[in-house]
């Protein structure tokens, strides 16, 4: 009879190291995943919140673009006419440098007028 009653307290021993030790294994384990969780939650909310953000930001440059349209529309004109008139004064600066250099040549220059006028 006695040897009944000394497994009763080491199996009951047993038992309760490892109900502490799972309790030492669950209890951290719960609070990590607490806090991923509410980790998780926050980052959720905040996509959310930047989601919003941007489908608003999106609507309103839907909702722009009739207006800078036809701001284009108007300024693309004179835009093409400032280019034409870029285009027309570099031609005409490269007529006035070549004959700024046909002046300045050597050939051209005011003792040269004399003598051919001289002669």
């Amino acid at each position: 009879m006695k040897t009944a009653r000394s497994v009763f307290p080491v199996v009951f021993s047993l038992i309760m190291l490892i109900c502490v030790l799972f309790l030492i294994w669950y209890l951290p384990a719960v609070s990590e995943r607490r806090f991923q969780l509410e980790d998780i939650q926050k980052s959720l909310e905040t996509s959310q919140g930047r989601e919003r953000k941007q489908q608003h930001e999106y609507e309103e440059t839907v909702a722009a673009i009739p207006e800078v349209q036809a701001e284009l529309d108007r300024v693309l004109p004179l835009a093409e006419a400032a280019q034409q008139e870029v285009k027309s004064l570099k031609a005409e600066r490269k007529t006035l440098r070549e004959q700024k250099k046909v002046l300045e040549s050597p050939s051209s220059s005011p003792e040269t007028r004399e003598v051919d006028d001289h002669d």
